[in-house]
């Protein structure tokens, strides 16, 4: 009896260790504390093969076929209790990608600290290039859309719960989440359209013809002609190009598909459908970025239309990603119209 008694004490301190020092391990994750949860599961005989570090469909099996064995909640993720019957110890801080170090991180942070934030960002698409260790407004932008994506404060700031998010969405294989992930697939013929006539699509400029008659929530179509789909965009600014968002969840399905299923800065050219009946040509990408409005749309953020501006002037204010634009508008503008424009 008293054997049984001191047992039970040791597994409930095995269950106290594993709880304050481990998180739950789990279909998707990697790295150490994974390999230490496969190296137990193969010395016990429920996984065959070499500890990769990698959560995947047989070690979830072998954390089901232990867990089933000893009794326990069979749902294949490694929590307290598993690890504790396993007698594995692993030092949550160790493994987490911020080493357990919470504190804030902005533009006076160390420049490491800042990288460390930066790969992360950019593994999960919030934000594009390399890591440079400068916490400029494309990283603080970045910040706020992932913010905005798990429904933290948009400050920009990546205090203690931004970085405990990051970590929790980098658990979950790099993903962003979002209503689009739940969405039903679209119907076979779903936004497909009937190319506007070449001889009703103009080159519009930007703010002599298209930004004037533009309002706020204002609707576009756009029609991207090599897959012949369409969707609708609400406008939400107008500045040196036009912001706008899909206006719903189908609209943001149909403009992924025309794109490949990427969500990529690289633009392409479309035929836009002004609110007074004009066609124009522009050029999108489908990166969500910064602020939203439409809610439930599958969108997190707003994207850029660009259009027709003097090269000139787009050099000297936009040089990089807008003469980029310019070049894609005037290459579609060519194919449609067979004239070239400076």
């Amino acid at each position: 009896m008293r054997k049984r008694a001191i047992a039970h004490l040791f597994f409930l301190i095995l269950i106290f260790q594993a709880s304050s020092l481990s998180e739950t391990l789990k279909y998707g994750m990697d790295g150490e504390s994974v390999k230490m949860l496969q190296e137990a599961l193969i010395e016990q005989g429920y996984l065959v093969g070499n500890a990769d570090g990698v959560f995947g469909i047989q070690t979830e099996a072998a954390v089901c076929a232990f867990q089933e064995a000893k009794k326990l909640k069979v749902d294949g993720l490694a929590g307290a209790k598993t690890q504790a019957a396993l007698q594995i110890k692993i030092d949550s801080k160790a493994n987490s990608y911020f080493s357990g170090d919470y504190s804030t991180i902005n533009e006076s942070s160390d420049s490491n600290r800042i990288r460390l934030l930066q790969k992360a960002l950019i593994q999960m698409k919030y934000l594009r290039g390399n890591p440079d260790g400068s916490f400029g407004a494309l990283t603080k932008a970045a910040v706020i859309s992932f913010q905005k994506t798990n429904n933290l404060r948009q400050d920009g700031i990546a205090g203690q719960k931004t970085l405990k998010a990051i970590e929790k969405a980098l658990a979950k294989g790099h993903k962003i989440i979002n209503t689009i992930d739940d969405a039903p697939p679209l119907a076979e013929n779903a936004g497909k359209m009937d190319a506007p006539p070449k001889e009703e699509i103009q080159l519009l400029h930007w703010f002599n013809d298209v930004k004037p008659s533009l309002k706020y929530k204002a609707k576009l179509i756009l029609y991207e002609p090599v897959s012949g789909l369409a969707w609708t965009l609400m406008v939400h600014s107008k500045g040196r190009h036009c912001d706008a968002e899909p206006l719903t969840l189908i609209d943001t399905q149909t403009m992924l598909k025309a794109f490949n299923g990427k969500n990529t800065w690289g633009q392409k050219g479309v035929y836009v459908l002004l609110p007074d009946g004009r066609w124009t040509i522009g050029a999108t990408h489908t990166v969500p970025h910064l602020n939203g409005y439409i809610k439930d749309n599958g969108f997190d953020g707003h994207l850029c239309v660009h259009f027709y501006r003097d090269i000139e002037e787009c050099e000297q204010k936009d040089p990089k990603y807008g003469v980029s634009n310019q070049k894609t508008i005037r290459a579609l503008w060519k194919k449609v119209s067979g004239k070239a424009v400076q």
